[in-house]
């Protein structure tokens, strides 16, 4: 009696077993994965970092805005009619 008792609750701890070593499956790939796009993060922002955007371009240059001294309400509408 003891035997088959121990014999059907062998099905159930095979398939318990199977269920925790699919979890911890699945954990290691998500930790990996998060890993790995922490580091490509970092990655990416260490390239760009010291990039410099704003430099001043070499060779001749022509200036094609005429900055005029007005109020600051006429700046403001300006900005609102340009977007810029």
């Amino acid at each position: 009696m003891m035997s088959l008792l121990l014999a059907k609750g062998g099905g159930h701890m095979k398939k318990r077993a199977s269920i925790v070593f699919n979890v911890i499956k699945v954990t290691i790939l998500f930790i990996t994965c998060t890993i790995l796009f922490y580091f490509a993060i970092q990655w990416i922002h260490s390239e760009y970092e010291n990039m410099h955007r704003y430099d001043r371009p070499e060779g001749s240059m022509l200036k094609v805005d005429i900055h005029q001294k007005d109020g600051a309400f006429n700046q403001l509408v300006r900005f609102y009619q340009n977007g810029e």
